[in-house]
């Protein structure tokens, strides 16, 4: 199934610092999103936005495979940002997220644990080390 008639297939937005994180519904319901370095506080929250009305904003079911091999960790900060995003959409996640996964290094795993264990997710979530692994 394709992109929603209208809807961008990947967008990328680029942080300052030396930030980057890309948002990829071409092959929706699969939907990517794939981080470099760390974005800025300002960034994030932009880019979590873009998250709560290109994919959650469709209302429809997909699946998330998060990269984060090229990331860096979040700091205390940026965790708790991510923790309120999925707090606040929470319900949203709940019902048409089906799965995640994340592609990682131990280090970023470690800080998910951390924003997981502040907002608990509502939908299954799994770690993965290659590419291939979350894929399937």
């Amino acid at each position: 199934m394709g992109a929603a008639p209208g809807r961008g297939a990947a967008r990328e937005g680029t942080m300052s610092g030396a930030g980057r994180l890309t948002v990829d519904t071409s092959q929706w319901p699969l939907v990517g999103l794939t981080y470099e370095g760390q974005p800025d506080d300002q960034a994030l929250h932009a880019r979590l936005e873009e998250i709560e009305g290109e994919v959650l904003g469709r209302r429809r079911p997909f699946v998330q495979i998060v990269d984060q091999l090229r990331g860096e960790r979040p700091n205390p900060v940026q965790r708790a940002i991510i923790a309120r995003h999925q707090g606040r959409m929470a319900d949203l996640y709940q019902r048409y997220c089906k799965g995640e996964a994340y592609v990682a290094t131990p280090e970023l795993r470690s800080a998910m644990v951390a924003v997981f264990w502040r907002e608990p997710p509502r939908y299954p979530h799994t770690s993965a080390a290659p590419m291939e692994q979350a894929r399937a």
